[in-house]
């Protein structure tokens, strides 16, 4: 079941990302922090279903749905009660109030798969196989799991690609392993960084921390940067 999830709010978008890690045969396929970029997604990626947050700038979720010409099945999540009429009325799969629980959350998938016209609930099948980054690296391919992928440095011709257990070289580029990996939540924060969005720990208008290591915010990146993570000045 592949899944877009789009909000507004990092720590939002780490819960469901957690608790979708969970669950055999679900794969978050990209996340949007905007209403206008879930459009352009859409586009891109075919999904099963969208968590879909309501409160967003520019365009709410809610208008979101209206200018789709067919929406896939949709899940609201909102903080907001106010919102549960207007959103079955526009024939969404659930609306699930924040903070989601992993039991509800469940509950919504199952409401999902159902509309689609599955039939084998999320608790039965085999765990589905791990999304894997193959890279070039002392005369041989290297495997990687992607969620153990913390971030990935550029050094003159070579790039440091740091995950939990090692690091490991390879004669790749940035930017194409950028594109690679955005849509499993990889953000270029800085010509020389990519970092993991899982494993982000803390961040600052001028750097990210990912536990023990800190990596500064680029000038060039930080605006989109900086949306992306829903920093605010005022805090």
């Amino acid at each position: 079941m592949r899944c877009l999830i789009v909000d507004d709010e990092p720590l939002a978008i780490r819960v469901l990302e957690t608790h979708l890690a969970t669950l055999p045969g679900v794969e978050v396929v990209a996340v949007c922090s905007s209403a206008i970029a879930a459009r352009e997604a859409l586009r891109r990626h075919p999904v099963d279903v969208v968590f879909l947050d309501i409160q967003m700038p520019h365009l709410t979720g809610l208008d979101l749905i209206r200018v789709l010409h067919r929406p896939p099945p949709i899940i609201l999540t909102t903080a907001h009660r106010e919102y549960a009429l207007e959103g079955y009325e526009l024939d969404v799969v659930d609306y699930l109030l924040k903070p989601i629980s992993l039991p509800r959350l469940m509950q919504a998938l199952e409401k999902a798969r159902r509309r689609a016209g599955g039939t084998e609930p999320l608790t039965q099948g085999p765990p589905a196989e791990p999304a894997r980054l193959n890279v070039r690296a002392d005369r041989q391919v290297v495997s990687l799991p992607i969620d153990a992928i913390r971030y990935v440095e550029s050094v003159s011709d070579y790039v440091r690609i740091h995950t939990t257990e090692r690091v490991v070289i390879s004669k790749q580029r940035l930017r194409v392993l950028a594109e690679e990996l955005a849509p499993h939540g990889f953000l270029r924060i800085h010509r020389s960084y990519l970092v993991a969005r899982q494993h982000l720990t803390a961040f600052t208008a001028e750097s990210v921390r990912l536990g023990d290591t800190t990596l500064p915010i680029g000038r060039t990146y930080k605006a989109a940067v900086l949306d992306r993570l829903g920093y605010e000045a005022s805090l």
